[in-house]
């Protein structure tokens, strides 16, 4: 068996000569020259010669409608913004917001105390006495701050300072002592000698560290 072949140019030149298909009419447009480039002509003259017979639709002249300019935000100068702001954190000139810095805590264990949690979190109370609880066991901690309380309510001190630490020093990084002055501070044997708390200004300790606020007459 033969392969099939194609013979598409003999059937269209048969209907061709038997007048069954009329070509289409000739045309005046003149057959473009050959684009093979003369020496000595630059690029912008190719182009120019290449697009000789094109038309223009006359749509490009229209001008576009104008848009807003786009700002663009300066990064250089976030990044020596920032870079400015932690030189003068690290030469004490800075100030660091410790309710956004995720370790800060407070309470209020009179209804007065959340009237003073502010005024407390600024140190605008002077601390008269202060405690530091590193090394001490939870139990050594909370007979430790039990006494400092008591004693320091016998002196009318008003205002004092316990240092907890922020728990790196343990075996997994948890902050023991903090998690448990919190709950030592509202609970009904010591909350009695308590008006409020909140972590340290970063001068005084920052997040290792609580400013007490004390009741007047709770000794």
């Amino acid at each position: 068996m033969k392969p099939a072949t194609h013979k598409g140019f003999q059937a269209l030149h048969e209907l061709v000569r038997k007048k069954k298909l009329l070509l289409a009419a000739g045309t005046d447009k003149p057959v473009t020259a050959s684009l093979a480039s003369p020496d000595g002509l630059s690029d912008h003259e190719l182009f120019q010669r290449a697009m000789s017979d094109v038309l223009p639709l006359g749509w490009s002249n229209n001008p576009l409608p104008t848009s807003l300019p786009v700002e663009l935000q300066n990064l250089q100068g976030k990044e020596e913004q920032g870079l400015g702001l932690f030189a003068e954190f690290a030469t004490g000139l800075g100030t660091v917001d410790m309710v956004a810095s995720g370790e800060y805590i407070e309470g209020a264990t009179h209804p007065r105390g959340h009237l003073l949690l502010e005024y407390l979190r600024a140190g605008h109370f002077a601390v008269q006495a202060h405690l530091d609880l590193h090394g001490l066991t939870v139990s050594q901690a909370r007979h430790t701050l039990e006494t400092f309380l008591r004693r320091s309510l016998h002196l009318d001190y008003g205002c004092v300072r316990i240092v907890h630490g922020r728990g790196r020093h343990s075996c997994d990084g948890h902050a023991v002592l903090k998690t448990q002055l919190q709950k030592w501070l509202s609970s009904r044997r010591i909350a009695r000698y308590v008006v409020a708390y909140t972590s340290a200004r970063m001068c005084d300790g920052g997040g290792g560290a609580l400013y007490v606020l004390l009741r007047k007459n709770a000794r």
